[in-house]
Parts: structure tokens; sequence; C-alpha cells
């Protein structure tokens, strides 16, 4: 089963028809556990049920298989938040100054979420890629 959840928002503000503040944000969180797994023993078999020895249903087995077919846990935790936050300068007709703010927290865990919602729980403590960028255009009349 896997749960995602994904939002994706944006608020501008103008200040003046030459200033300007935009914001862009987007958080998105996924999170999958697994069930039910097959050891294929038949793969020829006429009957779909008679292809594949069913382990448990706990998943109980899978620990018995697991140095000979090297199966790890496949549970997972995704959670991801960007944005960026961009300053709009036009100083002169045609000619602006952009002050950009990117940021973006990156979380994977080895292990399932029940509630998707506590997914974003552990996101505060990553450390964040910040980047920092300035843009000047200007204008030439010919």
């Amino acid at each position: 089963m896997q749960q995602t959840i994904n939002v994706t928002f944006r608020a501008d503000y103008h200040i003046t028809p030459e200033l300007s503040i935009q914001y862009y944000g987007s958080p998105f969180a996924s999170s999958g556990e697994f069930t039910n797994f097959k050891l294929i023993n038949n793969p020829m078999a006429k009957e779909f049920s008679d292809r594949f020895h069913l382990l448990g249903g706990d998943n109980s087995d899978i620990d018995q298989f697991a140095d000979v077919w090297g199966l790890k846990n496949p549970e997972f935790t995704f959670t991801q938040f960007r944005s960026n936050l961009v300053f709009r300068w036009e100083y002169l007709p045609g000619s602006k100054i952009y002050l950009v703010w990117a940021n973006e927290r990156t979380l994977f865990q080895q292990e399932s979420t029940k509630k998707i919602t506590s997914a974003f729980n552990g996101l505060g403590q990553v450390f964040p890629c910040n980047v920092f960028l300035i843009k000047i255009n200007y204008w030439f009349s010919l």
C-alpha cells in the first residue's frame, strides 16, 4: 500500500508596479508498505496460484530468505519540501533585478510511516540545501 500527499502553492504580492515578491512552495510525502511476499517456485504452472509460494502474511518468513536471496525490507518514507522566494525590482523600464532564495529539504527513510501526515515530522532536522542568486537585466535601446 502506498500513500502520497502533494500540494503546490504560490503567492504573488505586488507592492508597486515595479516591485514584487513571489513565493512558491511544494511539500511532498510518499510512504510505501509491502505485504504478501511471494517466492516463485514454478513459473510455468498453468494455474496462477501454483506458480508461487506465499510467504507468511506478517512477513515473518522473509528473514529465512533474506540471507539467501539478499532481500531487504522495501518499506520506505520519502519526504521533500521545495520552496523559493523571488524579489523583483524593475529599476528602469525593461531593466530588472531579481533576488532569489531557493530552499530544499529531502528525507528518505527505510521504514514506512503508518500515517502519511506524520511523514513530515523529521523534515525539520534535515540540513537544507539553500541557493541564493542575483540576476540583473539591463535593457539597451538602439
